[in-house]
């Protein structure tokens, strides 16, 4: 009798010890989650698209019979608010384009670093920067942060892990902002132009650059493009003068206006899809 209490005593042990065993393996911690790199936001954050205003191989600008000034007018102030008004943004968007080819690294501080050389060329001398680009997530807010650090020692004045731009972005990219400080001031980080976009998809999407260097004449005015399925505008704001000026398209027919202040006198102006000169809206 004791032989066959104690051959059950040992059994049930046996079982115990095996369950026991189970719930163990159970309550293992797993391998942590391996940290994935966020997804970087398009370059087209920091550019406006003035693609339609370059003259191409089936579109004439010279002299016509057929005036085409409403049109060349636009274009030329598009092109100037692309060298001038968003000259803060031209070498970083270049330097940013560089970073898509590259594999992020995760570093000891726990965020990821796209570490990589870039080239920009500024009246025809090439600059070389040594980039490194953090990126990580904020989880509390659900965004990625962003800080650009540039090093280059032929740029002048020279740069020492200057802290270029800086940025937040939703998850999705869709959403976000650029804080671009002035690379001629390497000691003390200056604000000089913000630029914050809002992508739905490409036929809706926003994108607005405001000067908020506060030693600018320009402090305060802002450029806004904009797409709306076939319709797109570029508006500019002059907070000097408060007032408002504005160039229209139509991307399926080509024909738009201008509503400047000094063109013109402010009159909105119209071309149609040849460009053309027109007196008012096409029918």
């Amino acid at each position: 009798m004791r032989t066959l209490a104690s051959n059950k005593i040992t059994a049930l042990a046996v079982m115990l010890i095996f369950l026991i065993g189970l719930t163990t393996c159970d309550k293992e911690p797993t391998e942590p989650e391996k940290l994935i790199a966020p997804e970087l936001p398009s370059v087209q954050s920091m550019k406006i698209d003035a693609s339609f205003f370059n003259p191409g191989s089936n579109l004439s600008l010279n002299k016509t019979a057929i005036s085409k000034w409403n049109f060349i007018n636009a274009a030329s102030r598009v092109a100037i608010i692309n060298t001038v008004v968003l000259a803060a943004s031209v070498a970083p968007a270049t330097v940013f384009g560089v970073a898509i080819k590259q594999t992020p690294q995760l570093k000891a501080d726990g965020k990821f670093h796209w570490i990589y050389t870039a080239i920009d060329t500024v009246f025809g001398k090439e600059i070389v920067f040594e980039v490194d680009l953090v990126g990580w997530v904020d989880e509390a807010e659900q965004e990625s942060v962003w800080e650009v650090y540039v090093t280059s020692t032929n740029h002048s004045p020279q740069l020492n892990k200057f802290l270029w731009y800086q940025g937040r972005s939703g998850i999705d990219n869709k959403k976000g902002w650029w804080l671009f400080h002035d690379v001629k001031s390497p000691d003390v980080l200056v604000d000089v132009l913000k630029a914050e976009w809002d992508f739905v998809d490409e036929n809706d999407k926003e994108l607005i650059f405001t000067n908020v260097k506060a030693a600018s004449n320009e402090f305060g005015d802002y450029v806004k493009y904009g797409s709306e399925y076939s319709d797109r505008f570029v508006i500019y704001f002059d907070a000097s003068e408060n007032r408002t000026n504005t160039i229209y398209w139509n991307a399926e027919t080509d024909a738009g206006f201008i509503e400047w202040h000094n063109y013109n006198n402010g009159v909105k102006s119209f071309w149609d899809e040849n460009r053309n000169d027109i007196s008012g809206p096409p029918a």
